[in-house]
């Protein structure tokens, strides 16, 4: 099909929708009728109850939260929380559902209004302008609900309900116009039942492989935080420019993409034969190309399901999850065959290496330069000196002016461009510039930059200045976290008569912006603190740096009492923000800063895979495989009783020593022999104070007395106790103790 003809059929549905809300002039194309089909079929995914199926702009109501009904088993369960009207990323604030919400104001539709139209100033039949476009609706939009009936309760957006019926306009509009069928299209339109259950649309899936190992597992120990930040962030970019680039070829905007985070990515497309030779094409395209930049390390695998309309509605039920099921088959089939003849051979006869150096900080022992360093560990140690301050990178034609390859034909520029400068830049490279992407900001020049957003948050350079003023024992902590049972929710987690396509889409882009934007304010603005007396006036700025964060999972490094810190604000704010449906398990570890971070990540992922084992999941593992608790657990038993009943008695009581904690410590570790709880009563006995001691302090010994015979009584008591002394004793041991 001819590339500008779709582009003009996308163009054409963007002015419908603007129509529809800012009230210009009516918009008529000679394919209206397949725009008006697809935002029926988007109406259906939304399960709406509305008696007109046209796409209508209506003023006045909050949209209600997508978590009201995921993972909601009990209809009893189910809530009515909603969201102020907002713009999005107009703040950092992280916006929270909320039982009792103010009504949006005139003087904020007009605003939304002002931007739209605005845009529209400037309107072109181009794909840069189109996804400029969808940007300006994510983030006017994504907080005011697509029309219903009255009393229901909408959790679909504007911008979500124009987005997919878009993205299924695009592919309707390919389908029939591929099969000479467009001439039915008004046909098809008035009675679309039987047009409801061809395979029009593929279901498209594309996965990373090796994105752990390549992150972490380097083995270099000079500007290792910078060199993990760069791969971590090297990645983001790469993925983002793969789907542009396939975007680009297919002649598609943004709209088709479903869903992309964590190294995945779900796109919808036509089910056509042209569709299906480029998606080939591709896939060999970009295996050839991976296998010559990273070898084996890096993969990625693809594969398509053939849908339709019926299966995304889930009709009938089940349909739906079996299209995400056939999907991950193919991607699964595709990750086991992954190369071909050519590709073995070629593997086979390798690069030409150095046989004597190998890469100093990965180990390869290709294309070194003078320092003993890879191209590709060069590229990252150059990206890292400016990496966190800048707002704008650019992938470029030009290899002199880049540093790292960038799928296809491209390269990532290293220079330092701020937003305000961005459009001299811009024009002044125009003849080398692929694209641009602006990180964690928006771009309001004239040219189009695909706004990005990042978990970037740190608080020193190196991982010896992160532990380098902490409290207690100078200590690395490491955190690794994903959601539990993600894929199970993403397919499966709404009632079966509402599983659709828009409340996938729905959760799990709030869940992409709670980890890879919201992330950021958590760290900004920390609220637990551990109850410990003889913190003193610290800074309250949390010493970690993110590593990753990507769309469920989480790596970060810090000062070790900061990171068990985090953990909780991560766990409560995903708790409010998700209203309790999804949960996140995570490993914690504590490492000496100089330790391999590879060791860190494969340890703190046996952590992880510790609090997976429980029931239910939910859980943190902190320092070994012994101490798994449920976050609540963790939270109320072991720091809120336990620590905080013996930080405040040895605290208070100054004349009781370290000696006395390891003893209490080594009493709890071996609480099976009987004649421990004996000893465990002496101990204590030893300890009361005097009769010339304070009431206060009688009384404080009296409580901690009581507490520590009666956990020694439990075992659940027991172990939560040893926790709280090993996180005791971390904060009053100095470096020097061994």
């Amino acid at each position: 099909m001819n590339s500008d003809i779709r582009t003009k059929f996308i163009y054409d549905s963007i002015l419908y929708y603007a129509d529809k809300i800012i009230g210009t002039a009516n918009i008529e194309s000679e394919n209206i009728y397949i725009t008006k089909l697809a935002d029926k079929i988007s109406t259906t995914f939304d399960r709406r109850k509305v008696p007109d199926d046209e796409f209508n702009f209506e003023e006045g109501e909050n949209l209600y939260s997508i978590f009201n009904i995921l993972n909601r088993k009990d209809p009893s369960e189910i809530q009515s929380k909603r969201y102020d009207a907002s713009i999005l990323y107009e703040d950092e604030k992280i916006k929270f559902a909320k039982d009792s919400v103010t009504k949006p104001s005139g003087e904020f539709y007009r605003k939304i209004k002002k931007i739209i139209s605005g845009k529209l100033e400037n309107a072109k039949v181009d794909m840069d302008f189109i996804n400029s476009f969808l940007e300006m609706l994510e983030q006017t939009m994504s907080y005011i609900p697509v029309s219903g009936v009255k009393d229901e309760k909408i959790d679909i957006s504007v911008y979500e309900h124009i987005k997919q019926s878009i993205a299924i306009g695009s592919s309707l509009f390919e389908y029939l116009t591929e099969n000479e069928r467009s001439q039915e299209q008004e046909k098809i339109y008035s009675n679309p039942e039987e047009f409801y259950k061809e395979k029009s649309i593929l279901l498209y899936s594309m996965d990373f492989s090796g994105i752990q190992s390549f992150i972490y597992g380097q083995y270099g120990k000079e500007d290792v935080l910078k060199n993990l930040r760069s791969r971590s962030f090297y990645l983001e970019i790469l993925m983002e420019n793969v789907i542009d680039e396939l975007l680009n070829e297919l002649n598609l905007s943004r709209a088709n993409l479903l869903y992309a985070g964590g190294g995945h990515a779900y796109f919808i497309l036509a089910n056509t034969k042209s569709t299906k030779e480029l998606l080939a094409t591709f896939d060999v395209d970009i295996k050839a190309w991976m296998q010559d930049i990273f070898g084996v390390d890096l993969y990625i695998g693809s594969g398509y399901g053939e849908c339709s309309c019926n299966d995304l509605q889930n009709k009938p039920e089940g349909a739906y999850s079996n299209c995400f099921r056939e999907v991950s088959s193919e991607v699964s089939k595709n990750k086991l065959r992954r190369y071909g003849a050519s590709q073995i051979k070629a593997l086979n006869r390798g690069k030409k290496a150095d046989g004597e150096r190998e890469c100093k900080i990965c180990h390869s022992s290709y294309n070194l330069n003078s320092e003993g360093v890879c191209s590709l560990c060069d590229g990252f140690a150059q990206l890292s000196r400016s990496i966190l301050n800048r707002e704008i990178f650019t992938v470029v034609s030009d290899k002199s002016k880049g540093i790292l390859p960038i799928y296809k034909n491209g390269y990532l520029s290293a220079e330092d461009i701020k937003r305000k400068d961005g459009d001299e830049y811009l024009k002044t490279n125009k003849k080398i510039l692929i694209r641009a992407y602006s990180k964690n900001g928006i771009y309001k020049g004239s040219d189009y930059v695909k706004a990005i957003y990042v978990g970037d948050y740190h608080n020193a350079d190196t991982l010896e200045n992160l532990v380098k003023d902490s409290i207690g024992i100078k200590r690395l902590g490491v955190l690794r976290g994903d959601i539990d049972n993600l894929g199970k929710a993403f397919v499966g987690g709404f009632e079966k008569n509402k599983q659709t396509l828009s409340k996938s889409a729905a959760f799990s882009r709030k869940l992409t912006q709670f980890f890879k934007y919201d992330i950021n304010n958590i760290l900004k603005n920390p609220v637990y603190k551990i109850p410990f007396s003889n913190s003193g006036d610290e800074n309250i700025d949390r010493k970690i740096a993110i590593i990753y964060s990507g769309g469920d999972d989480v790596f970060v490094v810090g000062a070790w009492k900061d990171i068990i810190e985090f953990s909780i604000d991560l766990y409560k704010n995903l708790k409010e923000y998700t209203q309790g449906t999804l949960t996140v398990s995570a490993g914690l570890g504590i490492y000496m800063p100089k330790y391999p971070i590879s060791y860190m990540a494969e340890k703190t992922g046996e952590l992880e895979d510790c609090s997976k084992k429980l029931e239910d999941k939910n859980a943190i593992t902190l320092f070994d495989k012994n101490n798994s608790y449920h976050w609540d657990e963790f939270i109320d038993n072991v720091m809120g009783e336990k620590f905080a009943v013996i930080s405040e008695f040895f605290s208070t009581v100054e004349d009781k020593g370290k000696s006395l904690l390891y003893n209490l410590l080594e009493l709890f570790r071996n609480r099976g022999k009987k004649i421990n709880l004996a000893r465990m009563a002496y101990t204590l006995a030893r300890m009361e104070p005097n009769s010339n001691a304070s009431e206060e302090e009688k009384n404080l010994y009296q409580n901690f007395k009581e507490k520590l015979y009666n956990w020694m009584l439990d075992e659940n008591d027991t172990k939560q106790a040893i926790t709280a002394i090993y996180i005791y004793s971390y904060l009053i041991r100095k470096e020097e103790e061994k």
